[in-house]
């Protein structure tokens, strides 16, 4: 993978050792005899790599006065090359003593490579490894020892090169040099990415990697099979190194993992690099974006996200897969093996208090509770629950994993495609019940109230908001075939409350398809101050949100003052009486069947608030006004018509008269003359 822009390689090191002549032997592949004391930045072309980044060689001064410079060069270094005199130990001792702690004191956190110069005057008889071995036991940051000569052109070029692959193949997400007292290990997050690898890749499922699937990997990372005896020489290195590494004629997961820490010992971090950007990763090791946007869900607020069928199929073989014990639940032992291959887990800590599952109990989650759980996962958080399905081992188009649902005003057509999944907000005033209620809803067999969300405690001791949300299933009475729905109601504290009625939650509550208000059907004020949180959210809500009224702890029943109240504001809003509930099964049931029923054909279901009533008032006004704006012009224009018509049938018998005139006129002219004539 190309860093966006020229990768910086900062070199550093005492006056002297040779920064300036290896800088210019790789830009002009001749030696300098005089050159500068510092070289202004060197730009290498991307083709002079094989990965084809370009690279810009920084030079820097180690004089007291060029400190700022040199502190600000190696703050925006990609990597830095620490040189050192391979003819003078003092340059070398200098390493550990001043350099690598003036490194640390500036917070330089990135690679860091021992370059030792002038190899052509290091003393005969004495190996590098030898010279550096008690620096490198010392100073932990520096990642690799390398040695060159400019003078001679030796490994010049390999060096930068080197020091480029630290940039591009990085060594600190993959491998831990400190781990393992000083020897070095893979990094926990690589090893899960490459136990995802391994398994994705063992697809028989046997725990080993047979040789065709070994080729059918190599293929699909590198594009080049592996010859028979190829296969025969990586299971032999690996035998020899770690015995449980071979099995069957296969490589299993230690064996895999201990071929990639060969790898990067040896120096050869891309090919590990290169298997775990084949399969997804960033630089970070999670999931790069690129990966997921392959599945963007584009929606509108009133569309909810679900899993498709390919998704289900998916998430079953996975339950199969992991309840080893095939008691029909995944224990807390078989989610963490689930879940090794990510860095974070899919369900966190603030959910698993938060969020209660229908079915779910002690022994874990049932495959329905299992199911219910990525349903919510995709409708509250779907790029996550993208990634975490990857990260399962999903191979196949990640498109397929999900569908939009369509907007709620087409969806409400007769012949349209309903929705399998229903966001529910419940609000109430303060111990009305909701929690009770939903937790209830979740396990409905446990008679023992829960605790209310307010009095929910963190492992830490510390006390937090544990708003409660409900995942249950749900089928119409009498229905067949695949008519199963998903209910998510989520409890809405006051201060949730507050924020979506203040102004800025329309969008938020075009996702919700009802709301629920529950009350104390043994207090009035409870019945008053629910009904003020129904009128205030659905104006909110543009009068457009569905609601239904509970009353709730039915056991104690209802007052008559209440009765009669309730009955006179419902009668007022058009909505019909509460629903009366209690925690005993028989009346939950029922209560879901009628949510689903509200669900179904939610328009009857809208409050006709005050502010609706206001807005019908006024349309019906603004329609009058129109009907008599549009009688009174074609009134106007009808009374026009006729002063027009008027007017021309007068203009008509004026012209008739006037023609009628000149041409008697004319006769008693014509008269004149011939009398004129006669009597001369």
């Amino acid at each position: 993978m190309r860093p966006a822009r020229p990768v910086r390689i900062v070199v550093v090191g005492d006056a002297g050792v040779g920064k300036s002549s290896l800088i210019t032997s790789a830009a002009t592949e001749s030696f300098p005899e005089h050159p500068p004391p510092v070289l202004p930045p060197t730009r290498l072309a991307h083709d002079t790599t094989p990965e084809g980044v370009p690279m810009v060689l920084v030079d820097t001064s180690s004089r007291p006065e060029d400190k700022a410079s040199l502190e600000l060069a190696c703050r925006n270094a990609d990597v830095i090359m620490l040189c050192f005199d391979s003819g003078r130990a003092q340059t070398l001792r200098r390493i550990s003593e001043a350099w690598v702690p003036e490194l640390q004191r500036m917070e330089a956190d990135v690679p860091i490579l021992l370059v030792g110069c002038k190899s052509d005057l290091r003393q005969p008889g004495q190996s590098l490894q030898q010279m550096v071995l008690p620096t490198m036991t010392k100073c932990k940051v520096i990642e690799t020892c390398l040695e060159c000569s400019a003078r001679t052109l030796t490994f010049v070029g390999e060096v930068f090169y080197y020091a480029l692959k630290a940039v591009v193949y990085p060594m600190a997400p993959v491998f831990d040099m400190q781990a393992n007292d000083g020897a070095g290990a893979l990094t926990p997050f690589c090893t899960m990415a490459l136990k995802r690898i391994f398994l994705m890749s063992d697809q028989d499922k046997d725990g080993v990697l047979s040789d065709g699937e070994l080729n059918d990997f190599q293929v699909h990372c590198f594009a080049v099979p592996l010859q028979p005896e190829e296969l025969s020489g990586v299971k032999t290195v690996v035998l020899k190194g770690l015995q449980e590494g071979v099995r069957k004629g296969g490589l299993t997961l230690p064996g895999f993992l201990f071929l990639h820490t060969l790898f990067i010992e040896r120096g050869r971090l891309e090919t590990t690099w290169q298997v775990l950007r084949r399969f997804g990763y960033n630089e970070t090791l999670h999931l790069s974006q690129e990966t997921l946007e392959q599945a963007s869900c584009p929606r509108s607020p009133d569309q909810v996200v679900e899993l498709t069928g390919v998704a289900r199929q998916f998430l079953d073989a996975r339950f199969a897969d992991f309840d080893k014990d095939r008691d029909g639940f995944l224990s807390q032992s078989e989610l963490d093996e689930m879940y090794s291959t990510s860095p974070s887990r899919s369900w966190r800590r603030e959910d698993e208090e938060r969020v209660a599952l229908h079915g779910s109990s002690s022994r874990g989650l049932s495959r329905q509770a299992y199911l219910l759980q990525w349903a919510y996962k995709a409708a509250a958080h779907p790029q996550a629950a993208l990634e975490h399905m990857l990260l399962l081992g999903y191979r196949g188009e990640p498109s397929a994993l999900f569908s939009v649902s369509t907007p709620r005003r087409q969806e409400r057509k007769p012949e349209a495609a309903k929705r399998g999944t229903f966001q529910c907000f419940v609000f109430g005033p303060p111990q009305s019940g909701k929690s009770s209620l939903l937790r209830a809803l979740t396990k409905p067999e446990e008679a023992t109230p829960p605790v209310r969300s307010s009095d929910v405690q963190a492992r830490d001791g510390s006390r937090h908001d544990c708003r409660v949300t409900a995942v249950v299933p749900m089928q119409a009475e009498g229905a067949a075939g695949d008519s199963r729905a998903t209910l998510i109601l989520s409890e809405q504290s006051a201060a949730d409350t507050d924020r979506l009625t203040a102004g800025g939650g329309a969008a938020e509550l075009a996702s919700c398809d009802l709301g629920v208000f529950l009350f104390d059907c043994s207090s009035l004020r409870s019945m008053q101050e629910a009904l003020h949180l129904l009128v205030a959210v659905t104006q909110a809500a543009s009068n457009s949100l569905p609601c239904v009224l509970l009353a709730a702890k039915d056991d104690l029943g209802m007052s008559q003052d209440v009765e009669r109240e309730c009955a006179a504001a419902c009668a007022s809003l058009a909505m019909p009486m509460p629903l009366n509930v209690s925690l005993r099964t028989e009346d939950l049931a029922q209560l879901q069947q009628r949510l689903l029923a509200l669900l179904m054909q939610p328009d009857p279901a809208v409050p006709f608030t005050p502010s609706l009533k206001a807005a019908k008032r006024y349309r019906q006004f603004m329609r009058r006004a129109a009907l008599y704006t549009a009688g009174g012009t074609l009134m106007g224009l009808a009374i026009f018509g006729l002063y027009r018509t008027y007017r021309a049938s007068i203009a008509s018998r004026e012209a008739r008269r006037g023609e009628g005139l000149r041409g008697s006129q004319e006769q008693r002219l014509h008269e004149q003359d011939l009398q004129a004539t006669g009597s001369r």
